[in-house]
């Protein structure tokens, strides 16, 4: 009997994992049913660009234009904005004044004309950037980044960094992401240093954002009284395995990685220019994707944190997450609130199947599914766009409107927690602390709260503070008083013994 009442609260905690509704967390981690805050829009695909996809990897967005690889045809794909196919490239020419011979390429790796080498060819390439400097992309299995200008021909390659871990390992870059004064930045596989930073010219910087790695207490007692040969036994504690990076117009850089032992705290990075992780995590909780998960194995569900794949940023410090393992996607503020939980897996047209990229393209979100060689447009709801404008207001410094939003999105959602916050942060604003108190008090909101009552406090006193002084002056003359009776009624005492 017991074991049913258990299996009978797992189904349903568990039910928006199975039947795909949308949710959020509320602040005391409970599963809360919320209003979407994207909705599906349409999709594109092989069929209507009238192209064979395989394997499509990664894809970036510039100048309302779509830049894609896929490793299975080994291309370049160009899609417009009204999502038609502009061209697909496999084979990329030198441009005028690169001299091939300048670099060294592996067999296979180019085409050959009349003795001369002509131009480029990808083999499995899994990432991609597209910026003013031109077109970066990750030829995987060929060991280097290629940067071709908006004219797609070949102005640079970057081949194995300078560095003692490609002694020994091969050089095969992942994602690339690039800053405004050409630097770049590469996930490559099997390097677990960190980030990999590459100069202009393909030179070895540094490795950025990697996590020390910390034992338990236990841990670090245990191996005081091992031998080496224990030592060597034991199970192997690797740094941070990042999977996605996109750099923003001031160099910080969004980064996601794997979780570590079903730590998923610091899955989700923003990397200063310094290579200092400063993202906020002031939410309820640690950007992370799920926050409930099964720990253990369940045959419903797939157990453990989330997988997150790739991150996009929008506007006003809103960023995006796509997590691979439930097809879900989680869209947080700058503040690290989580503001929507959508996308579902399935094979219908709407659903994800095996997400690997994602990016913000003219206010919508698109996705880009793997298996089924679609890219999936969603578009934000009524709510979302509430929500988002919210955001965006308190992000310009317009508090006051920004909670004529937050008061509509209750309306609509009234399991919206953090809009209490965002109305409570207009009234600090305009002083109304005890308004505030109120609202910061229903958004569980500690740290305001506690900025709030300060001022509230101080209010009390400043506005009280003639009748503060006129008691404390009243005090000080009755303890006075008191005093002087004390001593002459001792005095008495004294007089009548002798």
């Amino acid at each position: 009997m017991k074991k049913k009442v258990w299996l009978l609260l797992i189904s349903l905690s568990l039910i928006p994992f199975l039947m795909g509704s949308t949710y959020n967390y509320s602040f005391y981690g409970n599963v809360i049913h919320s209003s979407p805050g994207f909705v599906y829009e349409a999709d594109f695909h092989s069929k209507s660009l009238g192209i064979n996809l395989k394997s499509p990897e990664y894809f970036a967005v510039y100048d309302d234009t779509i830049y894609a690889v896929d490793s299975g045809i080994n291309a370049l794909i160009i899609i417009d904005e009204d999502f038609n196919l502009v061209d697909s490239m496999t084979v990329f020419p030198f441009a005028e004044g690169v001299n091939p011979l300048d670099y060294e390429f592996k067999d296979g790796s180019f085409v050959v004309e009349s003795d001369q080498i002509t131009g480029l060819t990808l083999n499995k390439p899994e990432g991609i950037d597209v910026k003013d400097l031109g077109i970066y992309i990750a030829d995987t299995d060929n060991n280097r980044i290629i940067r071709l200008n908006h004219s797609y021909e070949i102005v640079d390659v970057y081949s194995t960094p300078e560095d003692p871990v490609f002694e020994t390992t091969s050089f095969q870059p992942r994602r690339v992401t690039v800053d405004v004064t050409g630097r770049m930045y590469v996930i490559a596989k099997n390097i677990f240093e960190g980030i990999v930073e590459l100069s202009k010219d393909g030179k070895f910087n540094r490795y950025v954002g990697v996590n020390p790695i910390k034992l338990t207490a236990w841990e670090m007692f245990t191996r005081r009284f091992m031998t080496e040969a224990q030592k060597k036994k034991l199970r192997k504690h690797l740094p941070t395995t990042f999977t996605s990076i996109m750099i923003n117009e001031d160099s910080f850089m969004y980064a996601t990685a794997k979780a570590r032992n079903m730590n998923a705290e610091n899955t989700i990075q923003l990397i200063n220019p310094k290579g200092i992780d400063v993202l906020n995590r002031n939410g309820y909780f640690r950007p992370m994707g799920d926050v409930q998960f099964l720990r253990s194995r369940h045959v419903a569900v797939d157990h453990g944190p989330s997988e997150l794949e790739d991150i996009a940023y929008a506007d006003s410090g809103i960023y995006s997450v796509l997590d691979q393992k439930r097809s879900r996607i989680f869209t947080y503020d700058s503040e690290g609130n989580l503001l929507f939980i959508d996308g579902s897996a399935g094979a219908q047209r709407d659903k994800i199947t095996q997400g690997v990229a994602l990016n913000y393209f003219k206010g919508d979100l698109i996705v880009l599914d793997r298996i089924k060689q679609t890219f999936i447009v969603y578009r934000l709801s009524e709510f979302g766009n509430l929500v988002a404008r919210a955001v965006d207001l308190e992000a310009h410094g317009k508090f006051a409107e920004a909670s004529e939003y937050w008061a509509e999105i209750l309306t609509k959602n009234s399991n919206y927690e953090i809009a209490y916050n965002g109305i409570g942060r207009a009234h600090l604003r305009n002083g109304e602390y005890k308004k505030a108190l109120e609202n910061f008090k229903l958004g569980h909101d500690t740290y305001y709260y506690s900025k709030a009552y300060k001022e509230y406090r101080n209010n009390i006193l400043r506005d009280n503070f003639t009748y503060i002084m006129i008691g404390a002056g009243a005090l000080i003359v009755l303890m006075v008083g008191r005093s002087i009776y004390k001593k002459r009624k001792r005095g008495e005492s004294l007089l009548y013994e002798d």
